[in-house]
């Protein structure tokens, strides 16, 4: 099974371009799916020693791999921030599988706009747009990434193909 984690920083268009990858690659005949990675994260509260539940999430992941290899699974695409070497490496423990990440990459203007539009006036909206600039430059920082794609101008399905064919999917 192949392991893609479409990652980039808050407003980068994470799901959006995760859901067109799968649409691509089942234009292509390959069995993939999509896994919501920050529903299952938020299913229960985070503990203070891992603010964005992701214990929970490697749990779920380690619990699953029976079932979508069981099902045929040939991509798994998960939209999800990379921080670190150590948070790729338990996924693929967690999946027996090499996860390969792609950083998608958004100005910071576009970003923005999208969290805006996402988000009503508030706390919430305050918090994303002060963490996409901050995440954007530790990401860059981190390099966890094997490749990175430009996420603004273009459709997601034009993003979803290129993400394929860099990937060889």
């Amino acid at each position: 099974m192949d392991v893609v984690v479409i990652s980039g920083t808050v407003g980068a268009g994470k799901t959006t371009v995760a859901a067109a990858l799968r649409n691509e690659l089942l234009a292509r005949g390959r069995a993939a799916g999509e896994l919501d990675v920050d529903a299952i994260a938020n299913e229960t509260p985070a503990p203070p020693d891992d603010p964005f539940n992701e214990r929970v999430v490697v749990d779920h992941l380690r619990a699953m791999r029976p079932h979508w290899r069981d099902a045929g699974l040939e991509v798994l695409i998960l939209p999800r921030v990379v921080e670190t070497v150590a948070q790729r490496d338990a996924y693929a423990d967690a999946l027996g599988e090499t996860v390969r990440v792609v950083r998608l990459d958004a100005p910071a203007d576009a970003r923005h706009a999208r969290l805006v539009a996402r988000h009503d006036p508030g706390p919430e909206r305050d918090w994303h747009l002060a963490r996409t600039d901050v995440l954007a430059v530790l990401l860059v920082t981190a390099g966890v990434e094997d490749a990175v794609v430009s996420n603004v101008g273009r459709a997601p399905s034009t993003v979803a193909s290129e993400i394929a064919d860099l990937l060889g999917l």
